[in-house]
């Protein structure tokens, strides 16, 4: 994967596991995984938290992390209507490519 499909991989998985609470680095990989049959490593996740904060699409609350206002109108966007996941993802993706 490149770069930005892994930010916007860990993204969504943000988006999806901080609706209710803000999520850790654990919560994190298990959506990821679920979203995508494939366990994100340490680096992955930390480099996608550091461009993902860099950029003001989520917000660090301690060691947990939701999304932004930002962060939330992009997810919001990305998945108005009845769109199968892996379409929610390949928007989020183009539209961090586009930024």
């Amino acid at each position: 994967m490149n770069d930005y499909q892994i930010f916007s991989w860990i993204f969504l998985a943000i988006a999806l596991a901080s609706q209710k609470e803000p999520i850790d680095y654990k919560g994190i990989s298990m959506i990821a995984d679920g979203i995508n049959h494939s366990i994100p490593n340490e680096k992955e996740i930390r480099q996608s938290i550091i461009y993902l904060l860099n950029n003001n699409l989520i917000s660090q609350i301690g060691k947990k992390y939701t999304l932004s206002e930002k962060g939330n109108l992009l997810y919001q966007k990305a998945s108005e209507g009845k769109k199968p996941l892996l379409s929610i993802w390949e928007y989020i993706e183009i539209e961090l490519i586009d930024k």
